[in-house]
């Protein structure tokens, strides 16, 4: 269940069942990588791809523009301010604006689920006359939004129609309770489909996995409520945890205030975490091992700042810079055996006193045999399935090493001041420099004030307009900018004038008076002229091969420039287009979606909409459009 082989993406999780479609989808994650996000919406849309990388990977770039277009309204993304990471300069993340929510704990400490609720609705005909069926997923992970490489674990659950299954109202109320810790007010859409689907989930039913008898949802950080989930008196556990924290155990006289108060049996974490944990309470552990997949590990604890000593760490980069990336062990698993029953706990929560008390956090409890959920399975696997223990190794003390890092933490303590500022925008036609409109950022708190650190910001579309703004005082700068780089994320970086030490992240913002037409430029824009269509739609139409190496293809038809005009192209694709009428007419009922929201939207090149639905309609069988006769 939990073996090294038994591998499954984020996103082949969030593909739509066989014959449905993206209706809604609500998230929430710790850290945010706005290139990720760009990813989702490809996976509702394009579900036959079988390669989306960073950056979409298979996707060709007008489907991927095109399900940007079709899904970014449908998803409300919640993430922990001033833990969205710093993306290069794109004017797609546009269509992302309104998707993302930025929030804080109510507790004080950081939110550090990563669920996602997914809603799919059946594809029927426009005259069907029954209600098109609709499907609840839920995905809980280890996982944050973003490309690292670490190893995490993934828990999807389907609604069943059947009776029985398991419950998830818990999830429910941990979006509704997130409603209330948003830096911003939420917008009325995000209100509505938070609620619509909190309200399935009160009575929805999902399938249980495989080997799994009953199944409970603990959340943590949203009230006082400290009762901890973990059984008392378990007679073997195993903790799985990349980070640790004194705090945690309660081993020793020193730790007697713990959470956790039974025997640990076997302890996994990364060698830094476990040089850093008490002698005294490793000695109480008989089992200790470190996690190896034979890759490098950059040591950074972003998921329990101030919870743990500081770590080994970049001294140019803040300790919990949201860039920073992971690998190496991200899993948190914890695992109890009594008598025949096994008990798993998988979620977001690592083995820190902060996750406990202060954080807002998510387990799944997964109770089963012994035989197929205990702590042996998990180790050493069965035939069909290598276990953990191929990837772990004896943990063996380091020697002690002098850190030359300065210390960060006032560097990320003015991070969380800035992100939690609220910032809107305010769009105003006219500009300065040859620009058409003017964006103004502004704060009614003043920005936190240090003499030895910096402050710089700007739109994430125009990285060149970089400047400093001064702190102590309310935020008020004003960029100008095309209409196509009216940007609703704000970048900011943190500069340490003494240690050199920096840290850069990104604030969503509210923005007021952006014209409506402005979508429908960035379509275009994102697209290109009439001739990179053409070439887009002509690698469609020639496609041979698999979708890894299309986008190849794609690439090198877009880059080209060979001098050849757009009426020699238009030819091209008139020609290719009456054979595929003819040898492939599946292949243009496939495109058919595609086209007719482009022509919506006003994207296609002038005349393009009317000589596609003839070509369409004798595809189909049908009579093509009548034409008027010349005279």
């Amino acid at each position: 269940m939990l073996g090294p082989s038994n591998r499954l993406t984020l996103i082949e999780a969030m593909r739509p069942p066989a014959g449905f479609h993206l209706e809604s989808a609500v998230a929430v994650t710790f850290t945010l990588n706005l290139q990720s996000l760009l990813a989702v919406p490809a996976a509702f849309t394009l579900a036959g791809q079988d390669d989306l990388g960073e950056d979409g990977g298979g996707a060709r770039p007008v489907e991927l523009v095109h399900a940007l277009r079709a899904n970014a309204d449908k998803l409300t993304v919640f993430s922990e301010a001033g833990h969205i990471s710093l993306p290069p300069p794109s004017r797609a993340f546009g269509f992302l604006e309104r998707a993302v929510v930025a929030v804080k704990a109510p507790r004080g400490g950081i939110v550090h689920p990563k669920v996602w609720v997914l809603r799919y609705q059946e594809i029927t005909a426009a005259e069907a006359e029954n209600a098109p069926e609709r499907r609840l997923r839920l995905l809980v992970s280890s996982r944050n939004l973003t490309f690292d490489t670490s190893w995490d674990t993934v828990l999807r659950l389907d609604e069943t129609p059947r009776s029985g299954g398991a419950m998830l109202k818990a999830v429910g109320d941990l979006f509704a309770g997130l409603l209330d810790t948003t830096i911003t007010n939420p917008s009325q859409e995000h209100r509505a489909r938070v609620g619509s689907l909190v309200e399935a989930l009160e009575t929805a039913r999902f399938a249980l996995p495989d080997a799994v008898d009953e199944l409970k949802v603990h959340v943590f950080g949203l009230s006082d409520n400290r009762d901890d989930p973990f059984p008392e008196e378990p007679e073997r556990a195993m903790i799985i945890s990349p980070f640790l924290a004194d705090g945690f155990f309660n081993l020793a006289e020193s730790a007697s205030n713990g959470v956790y108060r039974g025997p640990v049996d076997t302890l996994v974490s990364r060698q830094g975490a476990l040089d850093d944990t008490c002698h005294q309470i490793l000695a109480g552990i008989g089992d200790k091992r470190i996690f190896d997949d034979g890759s490098a590990h950059e040591a950074s604890d972003p998921d329990d700042a101030g919870d743990s000593p500081t770590p080994r760490r970049s001294r140019f980069l803040s300790r919990d810079d949201p860039g920073r990336p992971l690998r190496g062990l991200h899993a948190k698993v914890f695992a109890f055996e009594k008598g025949n029953r096994a008990r798993l706990f998988v979620g977001s929560a690592n083995a820190t006193r902060a996750a406990f008390r202060n954080n807002l956090e998510i387990l799944i409890e997964l109770e089963g045999s012994t035989g197929q959920l205990g702590i042996d399975r998990l180790l050493e696997g069965d035939d069909d399935q290598p276990g953990l223990s191929t990837l772990l190794h004896p943990y063996h003390r380091s020697p002690e090493k002098p850190s030359d890092d300065g210390d960060t933490t006032d560097l990320d303590q003015i991070r969380r001041k800035v992100a939690h500022l609220k910032i809107e925008g305010t769009v105003e036609k006219g500009g300065a420099g040859g620009h058409d409109w003017t964006v103004t950022y502004r704060s009614e708190a003043p920005l936190p004030e240090r003499e030895d650190i910096r402050i710089n910001c700007w739109p994430v579309t125009i990285p060149g307009h970089k400047r400093s703004v001064k702190a102590g005082k309310p935020l008020e700068e004003r960029f100008a900018t095309s209409l196509e780089r009216i940007s609703g994320f704000l970048a900011f970086e943190l500069l340490h004038t003494g240690g050199g030490q920096q840290t850069g992240f990104v604030v969503p913002v509210t923005l007021a008076g952006v014209p409506e037409h402005r979508d429908r430029r960035l379509l275009k824009a994102l697209i290109g002229d009439a001739k990179r269509f053409l070439r887009y739609l002509l690698a469609l139409l020639y496609e041979d091969s698999p979708a890894a190496g299309l986008e190849g293809t794609v690439r090198r038809l877009t880059d080209s420039d060979d001098g050849s005009g757009h009426s020699a192209i238009g030819v091209a694709v008139l020609e290719q287009l009456l054979r595929t009428m003819r040898s492939d007419p599946s292949k243009l009922a496939g495109l058919h979606p595609l086209i007719t929201d482009l022509g919506e939207d006003d994207a296609l090149p002038p005349g393009f909409a009317e000589l596609w639905d003839g070509v369409y309609a004798v595809a189909r069988g049908d009579s093509p459009p009548r034409r008027s006769e010349a005279p």
